[in-house]
């Protein structure tokens, strides 16, 4: 895999910032286009996983950008550097919601560890997407400033994200998924595609999102980025008032950062 001398940066920098190897890896089985697993406890290197789209697209823009992630949190002082994880109120909520009657668990006839599995699923899922937008679009603002020669590899990578996004508002999706959990994603997606229908220009980026009723979420989700500075140390105010608004505060709980 040939990489592009600003990708190699971006790894050595991560490196350097949190005295840990990063491996990179291809993963078809990946639900999002990349993502990354922090060195911590008993995980020695970062792992970065992206899904290839094609033999001749390099994957550049998706490993800085989980790198980008990872950078964040090691740019917080060591005794403020925290990793966010599923709550045990949020798997005995998601899990009632699913269970009740003429619910999804009954109709799609989940139980015992066919229900647990689908609770963590849809959990992970949701507190990943809570977390990665709006940390990914600050670090998207980052980027743009600091390496302009990226701006035409994060379009790109943008125009995936944004189809993938609009996918999730079908039917199909609606009925496997909780109201409680689907509302959530589509305000989310709804701030995303505002923020990049601003950036590139395109007002029609948000269409599908007025039409589903999510418009107005997205732009109070956008105004609370706003309020908050752009510094790795707000990024957790950011998430939990993004998650307060959302109300699902208590689906996510923050963990100590544990150095392998």
């Amino acid at each position: 895999m040939k990489l592009r001398e600003i990708t190699k940066q971006q790894i050595a920098l991560l490196e350097a910032k949190s005295g840990c190897p990063v491996h990179v890896m291809e993963n078809v089985n990946l639900s999002t286009m990349s993502e990354i697993k922090i060195a911590r406890g008993n995980l020695p290197a970062h792992i970065i996983s992206y899904k290839p789209v094609s033999k001749i697209e390099a994957p550049d823009y998706a490993i800085i950008f989980q790198c980008a992630l990872a950078i964040r949190l090691f740019d917080c002082p060591p005794d403020d550097r925290r990793l966010i994880g599923i709550s045990p109120s949020g798997s005995e909520s998601l899990e009632t919601i699913l269970a009740r009657p003429n619910g999804i668990a009954e109709k799609h006839q989940l139980s015992g560890s066919n229900l647990d599995g689908f609770t963590d699923q849809l959990l992970h899922g949701l507190i990943t997407h809570l977390r990665s937008v709006p940390l990914g679009l600050r670090i998207s603002e980052k980027l743009s400033l600091d390496h302009p020669e990226l701006l035409d590899l994060e379009s790109k990578q943008v125009e995936k994200e944004l189809r993938l996004n609009k996918e999730s508002l079908t039917e199909s999706i609606r009925e496997v998924m909780p109201q409680e959990v689907f509302d959530p994603t589509q305000s989310i997606n709804a701030a995303f595609a505002i923020f990049w229908a601003g950036r590139l220009e395109r007002s029609e980026i948000v269409n599908p999102y007025r039409l589903a009723g999510f418009e107005s979420q997205g732009t109070e989700l956008l105004k609370i980025y706003e309020e908050i500075p752009n510094d790795p140390t707000n990024d957790y105010e950011l998430i939990d008032r993004w998650a307060d608004y959302l109300q699902i505060r208590d689906w996510y709980t923050w963990l100590p950062y544990q150095s392998p």
